[in-house]
């Protein structure tokens, strides 16, 4: 394969931050690289592509020039040095973790897992996520009708859910699969609300943090029940009155929220801010930069990727690796980049519960992602190379390798689908994983 006159071929030895790589000496899919092509911003990146490659390909355009010529220097001094060692192949994938946090199923590194645990933990997650959305419904419903509220069950619905994203994530994680285009606002507020602590957990924020964090994403639209239904639901673009009329839910839920009395400050800014964006380009203040909290910050992110991900009245949901990659290459000045990548590494390159095609044509739902596989997730089979759907349920394993008299076997994803395009109705396949008794 020949490389463009911009790009140098330079041993990863040689590499430092600064430097743009562009190309590797192995498919992109073979390593668990975000994106194909990134900015080396730290050592610890260079120690990672050490695992996986001998030498990659570097584009003088996009990288800094006096790091480009001090590594030059280096890979020029290393290739005179006489004695100088060959080079050896790289590890498919790097050593396993074995930190207890991360302990997976007894048989989780088979090809075909039962997935017993995960079902269970889906069913314990669906009760603290139906305690949740029957929060915010009733919150919800007392504003509409002029009531006072009170925010402590939802944080205590919210306490329930810490506690069930922090024992299995990805459980919690694949019921926000489920969406609905006519309930739109309060699965919505549960979705980002698990999102949000699952991203809060990810970055190391502890319980209090996390409580005060997903109670404000679950309440964090409640200013819309004054917003008018012809606005809310209109399917097609707002004009500039009706987006100032959206626009003021963010104070509306502000100061609901503020004249009940007993709610954190945390929860508070996140409800009237999650709309400022770090260019000053924001709403209701046009807040810039360190003026916008982080938990506003990690809340902004998850809503916006949960909005676009799901089914709208003037608009169909892409998929999650299509929202991903829109967030990094387009939303990255409105959010930062470190938190975008942190919330990619959070969800890995294809979400739970994202549809995906594999290699051999079948049709699979992302389970769960591991982070020293993260291309080769396990799947819950939806449909053979055929075309036809599975009599049994089905997990797949893609980072364990296939035994021998498989037949057809799959052995990476090929690309992701949404639910629509595949002709996958989602919500039955989610439900099924809810009930451990279940063998469909």
């Amino acid at each position: 394969m020949s490389h463009p006159e911009n790009q140098l071929k330079l041993p990863v030895a040689c590499l430092r931050p600064g430097l743009y790589v562009a190309a590797l000496d192995r498919p992109w899919l073979d390593t668990p690289f975000l994106f194909q092509g990134f900015a080396i911003r730290e050592t610890e990146e260079v120690r990672t592509l050490g695992n996986y490659c001998d030498f990659v390909y570097i584009d003088a355009d996009q990288s800094d020039p006096d790091e480009l010529q001090a590594a030059r220097r280096d890979a020029e001094r290393d290739a005179a040095r006489p004695g100088k060692p060959t080079a050896t192949s790289k590890q498919a994938t790097p050593p396993e973790r074995h930190d207890e946090a991360s302990q997976p199923e007894e048989n989780d590194h088979k090809r075909f897992p039962t997935g017993t645990r995960f079902r269970e933990s889906v069913a314990a997650a669906k009760a603290g996520r139906d305690q949740a959305r029957q929060a915010v419904d009733r919150l919800m419903a007392d504003l509409r009708f002029g009531k006072s509220v009170d925010t402590k069950v939802a944080r205590k619905a919210v306490e329930e859910l810490v506690s069930r994203v922090s024992a299995d994530a990805s459980a919690a994680l694949w019921l926000t699969s489920l969406k609905d285009r006519d309930e739109y606002t309060s699965i919505h507020c549960v979705n980002v609300c698990v999102l949000a602590l699952a991203f809060g957990l990810h970055l190391g924020l502890d319980r209090s943090e996390l409580v005060n964090l997903g109670t404000g994403a679950l309440l964090h639209d409640v200013g819309k029940t004054r917003t008018p239904d012809a606005i809310l639901n209109k399917p097609g673009p707002l004009d500039e009155r009706e987006f100032e009329i959206m626009k003021r839910h963010a104070e509306d839920g502000y100061r609901l929220l503020a004249a009940g009395g007993g709610t954190a400050r945390e929860v508070l800014d996140i409800v009237r801010l999650h709309h400022e964006r770090l260019p000053g380009t924001g709403y209701p203040f046009g807040l810039k930069g360190e003026e916008i909290p982080l938990a506003v910050r990690v809340v902004a992110v998850v809503d916006t990727y949960d909005a676009m991900t799901s089914d709208r009245a003037y608009r169909d949901a892409i998929s999650a690796d299509d929202a991903l990659n829109q967030l990094y290459r387009h939303e990255h000045a409105a959010f930062g980049t470190d938190l975008i990548e942190a919330f990619i590494r959070c969800l890995g390159i294809f979400p739970v519960g994202s549809v995906v095609e594999l290699d051999n044509g079948a049709i699979g739902v992302v389970v769960k992602t591991r982070p020293d596989a993260r291309l080769r997730p396990t799947l819950r089979m939806v449909r053979t190379p055929d075309g036809e759907a599975y009599d049994k349920r089905l997990l797949v394993n893609l980072a364990e390798a296939s035994p021998a008299g498989e037949y057809n076997p799959a052995s990476r994803i090929a690309r992701a689908l949404t639910p629509a395009s595949a002709n996958v109705d989602i919500a039955p396949i989610v439900m099924a994983e809810a009930d451990p008794l279940t063998d469909s």
